[in-house]
């Protein structure tokens, strides 16, 4: 030992050697050089945290000596005590051990591998050693029951200050600036460890854990220098109260007492506070403190390869979470805030993974068309479906996208074609769709209300679980007008003709077609069997015979009108003649069917781009580095969600 001191107490004043010699002649006085099995194991595992086994075998040098603190120094000098002198003065001198720590040797290794994590700057180490999913495997479980045997609950401040303790990287932090909040998680943590339950009866229990835990997590995230270790954690936790609150919202069983008692699952609402928010939505907006703390962060960037780093990492990961909580839950105008924030302060889309992007198009895509923004929805849509890879394990991915794609193209009058009907993701589509598309191209205004038939269309259901059924009425209906409008024209419009100097415009009488509506809307409800009649009001004679509700030549002339003003029809109607006469003729050749009836697709989406002045940029859509999607800001730059208009609104 002498000899393996002279180097080092070549730089130690002799005072300091001295005291050094005593400490080490004191350690070494007890015991035998190595420990038996049965030793080792009643020290190392009853007594003394598994991490200085390596310095009860060995005799202390100074080497040895400066690699630990006097305190696990004192810890070494107790366990050679109490394991051959018990009686000695020296064993009783360090009898007040703290009990918690002693009696948790693998939550100690734990600890100490979490400290060495975060000293190394080594996040993915951390998320790895941060199991949040029960049923957790034996070595995890054995730590448990010490947690639960040594801090129960209510024994928190304890559990804080033995990770204080043993987080020693996180209590320096960086630049001087102590991490304190993630030491608050890593004892949330242990809590959640010691209460968390996999019993499907508790999930309610497992949820309120993830979100405090959660919202721990936040906090440590928000750390301007080491709040990146914890992204990977946090992505992780939120992954599963988005499970979680979905889950629990499909089976409403598990928290229909809560909505007994007022509390809707998260509180809020009641005589005072207006709509309660919902479990969901609480689940939603504790997940945007996350999304925002990464959106805001002002440390990391864009590396040299176009890539985020940092925090930066985590924003729409975390977005399309909250997104993902908000539609399941049908609370999208929830939405709204997410898509400005992203488009005014984000890195540009393309710079994430394409998981990423195609998933936050998909919701983008949605929320435009629930908006009843059919063109920018196919345009976001589109590029979600290229993106996509046509892989079998993407195919119901691609189904949900090629749904909202096929919905949004249909009301601006272009339809699927056969080809993409056909691809594995499609199908069953068919079934749904074409006959929408050819009660268009038709004017069967008879068949179009049939299949779209709230209570008796064939697929009335499945269009009302994708949430599209009433766009898709509303919207396409019109179209189905201008259709009927075409055929009857074909069949019974004057020709423009040509009487010297002038040229008379092609016209249609308006009496043909109050004639074809009748006949196409009297086949409608003949197909309506429904003779219901509410018992309140059953023999209640209010005298009309149902002639008043038929159509008429004022409602044919109100069709027209919003024919034209859409632009879906070009020419004007004669009051006094009583007919729609076609403006344009000689401009198209003569051909008056190209001039009267110009196509819709190209109609409602020259009026969407025009309207917009956008240049094709989407709200939402962030293609570009800088603020609002990387345009610069002027004059009717202000995009405002809340007030998009509907295509084909005037006004």
């Amino acid at each position: 030992m002498l000899a393996t001191m002279q180097t080092k107490t070549m730089h130690m004043q002799p005072s300091e050697m001295a005291n050094t010699m005593k400490t080490m002649d004191k350690l070494n006085s007890f015991g035998k050089i190595t420990l038996t099995d049965a030793q080792r194991y009643d020290v190392c595992i009853s007594v003394v945290e598994p991490e200085l086994a390596l310095f009860l075998n060995h005799p202390l040098t100074p080497t040895t000596y400066d690699q630990i603190t006097p305190v696990l120094a004192n810890a070494v000098l107790y366990a050679k005590a109490v394991t051959y002198a018990p009686g000695s003065a020296i064993a009783a001198q360090y009898q007040e051990p703290q009990q918690p720590a002693m009696a948790t040797p693998l939550l100690g290794q734990f600890l100490v591998q979490v400290n060495g994590f975060v000293q190394a700057r080594n996040e993915t180490g951390l998320a790895d050693w941060i199991a949040l999913e029960p049923p957790f495997n034996e070595q995890y479980g054995a730590m448990i029951r010490e947690i639960q045997s040594a801090y129960p609950r209510g024994s928190e401040d304890a559990m804080e200050k033995r990770c204080s303790s043993a987080l020693k990287a996180a209590v320096e932090g960086d630049d001087g600036s102590p991490w304190t909040a993630f030491i608050k998680f890593m004892a949330q943590y242990l809590g959640y460890l010691r209460d968390v339950s996999a019993d499907v009866n508790r999930y309610l229990d497992t949820y309120a854990l993830l979100s405090e835990l959660q919202q721990r997590a936040n906090s440590a995230l928000s750390h301007s220098t080491l709040g990146h270790l914890m992204l990977p954690v946090v992505v992780a936790n939120a992954k599963l109260v988005c499970r979680l609150a979905i889950g629990l919202d499909k089976q409403p069983e598990l928290i229909a007492h809560l909505k007994r008692s007022g509390g809707g699952g998260g509180g809020g609402g009641g005589d005072e506070g207006g709509a309660r928010e919902t479990l969901p939505e609480r689940a939603a907006n504790i997940l945007r403190q996350a999304f925002v703390t990464c959106l805001n962060d002002r440390v990391s960037s864009l590396s040299a390869a176009g890539k985020p780093e940092g925090k930066k990492r985590g924003i729409y990961i975390i977005a399309n979470l909250c997104l993902k909580i908000l539609f399941q839950c049908r609370k999208t105008r929830n939405a709204t805030q997410i898509f400005e924030n992203i488009y005014n302060l984000s890195p540009p889309l393309l710079a994430y993974p394409k998981r990423e992007r195609v998933t936050y198009l998909y919701y983008l895509g949605r929320f435009l068309f629930q908006n009843s923004h059919f063109y920018r929805a196919q345009l976001v849509l589109q590029a979600a479906y290229d993106e996509s890879p046509a892989r079998p394990e993407c195919v119901r991915q691609r189904r949900r996208t090629l749904v909202y794609l096929i919905a949004s193209n249909i009301i601006l009058g272009r339809f699927p074609s056969q080809e993409l009907l056909g691809r594995p993701e499609a199908q069953g589509l068919a079934a749904k769709f074409v006959p929408i598309c050819l009660a268009i191209q038709r004017g069967d205004l008879a068949g179009f209300k049939r299949h779209l038939d709230i209570d008796r269309g064939e697929h009335a259901e499945w269009f009302l679980h994708f949430r599209i059924l009433i766009q898709l009425r509303n919207r396409c209906e019109v179209l189905v007008w201008r259709s009927l409008v075409r055929r009857v024209f074909v069949l019974a419009g004057q020709k423009a003709q040509d009487t010297g100097g002038t040229t008379r415009a092609a016209t249609l009488d308006i009496d043909y077609l109050v004639a074809a509506f009748r006949k196409l809307e009297d086949a409608a409800a003949a197909a309506d069997d429904d003779d219901y009649v509410d018992p309140d009001f059953e023999g209640v004679d209010y005298g009309d015979t149902g002639e008043e509700l038929r159509v008429d030549q004022a409602g044919v002339v109100s069709k027209l009108a919003s024919l034209i003003d859409q632009g879906l029809l070009s020419g004007f109607i004669s009051y006094k003649l009583m007919k729609f006469a076609v403006t344009g003729t000689r401009a198209k050749g003569g051909d008056a069917l190209a001039a009267g009836f110009p196509a819709v697709w190209a109609v409602l989406g020259g009026r969407a781009e025009r309207s917009e002045g956008s240049g094709g940029e989407v709200p939402g859509w962030k293609k570009k580095e800088g603020g609002m999607g990387g345009q610069r800001a002027g004059p009717g730059m202000v995009f405002n969600f809340s007030s998009m208009r509907p295509v084909g609104v005037v006004g």
